[in-house]
């Protein structure tokens, strides 16, 4: 079977696309892309290509220049976008621009397009051992996909089981034109070493290497399908509606867990449902040391540990025995302080919401407090509060804990005060000794949020 048509049998058997949709390439230029790009063109498929400068080459300008025209000479549209690639914290060099490239390729696909890259049954080997040498879990071993749906639109990888060796052969019978990147030939970086120096010594001794490690990447491929079946099953055991009567959003719960039923599982199906629970709310890989950590600091901690895990913009918390994912969406100053006259000034802006007045009978606070001047801060620790449902003060801290309010949402909680008493906690409750009377006029605060 020629090259061609094993391509096209290989792409049929992956996605079927819409009419109405097209192949997205991600064209870099180099050998891969360039021969993606020439099969989809010699099938007269509905292409597009993207190409991302990342800017991390002096040569890059002039790969935008050659991508520019191999697209113009197959009548082929381009869209050339520029990222800021520069390496974060805790990401390698090549994790960065991984990660930036594909969230500038989603922003050119429309839902039910399928993207396509270029990678290959060389780069399936190297990823194997890449992530072995990494200690990965069977996630991490199952590699890449020949075929993975996010957002509304399928990432698809019809050369996966194409050779290096079988790519470049097509594209010199084809006269293509193609781009080397130096930074291939660097081998300080680990993929560069595999390819460069680890595969071919094995090579040597077993010719078939590069097969046999992409048949052990795809039957890991067919465990993990088996172990989400079984944390898909675990998850819908713990998973626990989100409570959002009380927040300020600071934070927002993207998810919560029982912790109780996780307890019942062992520690492999518990890595297991956690690695999945992650990968099902955030679309993010986590490393096994990230979900022990989980694991030892707040599931199988004391009841008083009160750790906080963060990840990749999100926040591990646990409280009243469950288990917490947040994204926190804002900040507060709790050293701030306003003076509100309420009968002068009928709203006041704070740092996350806005606060104006109701007239109420027999509720709220009494009329002759509308008249005063008020401080409104932040909880500072140790203040005690008597609420009017209460016979009894009690430190805030105490109150909230029995209300529900997780700790890292009391201090959002604005307090008013009057001569250096606390008369209200906003949003939760009036002190009794300042409430209105049955009968008696009164007023309320309202809170308008501005997030």
């Amino acid at each position: 079977m020629s090259f061609l048509k094993r391509f096209q049998t290989s792409l049929e058997s992956l996605y079927l696309l819409p009419k109405e949709n097209s192949y997205v390439i991600a064209y870099s230029g180099g050998a891969d892309s360039h021969v993606l790009l020439h099969c989809c063109h010699a099938l007269n498929l509905p292409v597009r290509a993207v190409h991302i400068h990342h800017g991390l080459q002096a040569v890059a300008d002039e790969w935008v220049n050659h991508c520019q025209s191999v697209c113009e000479q197959l009548n082929v549209h381009i869209d050339v976008v520029y990222v800021d690639a520069q390496q974060k914290k805790g990401q390698s060099p090549e994790e960065s621009a991984r990660i930036v490239r594909y969230q500038a390729l989603r922003e050119y696909l429309a839902e039910g397009d399928c993207l396509l890259t270029g990678q290959h049954l060389n780069d399936q080997a190297e990823t194997l051992l890449i992530q072995l040498f990494r200690t990965a879990t069977t996630a991490g071993l199952a590699s890449m996909p020949e075929l993975k749906q996010l957002d509304g639109y399928v990432h698809a990888r019809p050369l996966l089981t194409f050779s290096r060796s079988e790519i470049e052969h097509y594209a010199t019978l084809n006269a293509l034109q193609w781009i080397e990147d130096p930074s291939n030939q660097d081998i300080t970086f680990d993929r560069n070493f595999i390819r460069k120096s680890v595969l071919p010594l094995m090579e040597s001794r077993w010719p078939e290497v590069v097969t046999q490690l992409s048949i052990v990447a795809d039957l890991q491929s067919k465990n993990l399908s088996v172990l989400e079946d079984m944390a898909a099953i675990d998850l819908a055991n713990s998973v626990v509606d989100c409570d959002k009567r009380h927040t300020n959003e600071l934070y927002s719960v993207v998810s919560m867990l029982a912790i109780e039923s996780l307890n019942k599982l062992s520690l492999a199906r518990l890595l297991n449902v956690l690695r999945y629970w992650l990968m099902a709310a955030v679309n993010e890989q986590a490393t096994r040391n990230l979900l022990e950590e989980i694991v030892y600091s707040l599931i199988q901690s004391k009841q008083d540990a009160n750790p906080v895990i963060e990840f990749s913009g999100f926040e591990f918390r646990k409280f009243n025995d469950c288990l917490y994912l947040l994204k926190k969406n804002g900040a507060i100053d709790v050293s701030s302080r306003y003076e509100w006259t309420p009968s002068l000034t009928k709203n006041i802006a704070l740092a996350n919401n806005v606060l104006s007045t109701k007239a109420t009978i027999g509720c709220g606070l009494r009329q002759e407090l509308n008249n005063e001047r008020l401080t409104i801060s932040y909880r500072q620790g140790g203040e005690k509060f008597h609420p009017g449902h209460r016979q009894h003060s009690q430190t805030l801290k105490k109150l909230m804990q029995e209300e529900g309010i997780p700790p890292w949402e009391r201090a959002s909680y604005p307090l008013v005060y009057c001569s250096g008493e606390i008369i209200a906690v906003i949003g939760l409750w009036y002190a009794k000794q300042f409430t209105a009377e049955d009968d008696e006029e009164g007023w309320e605060i309202i809170v308008s949020k501005v997030f």
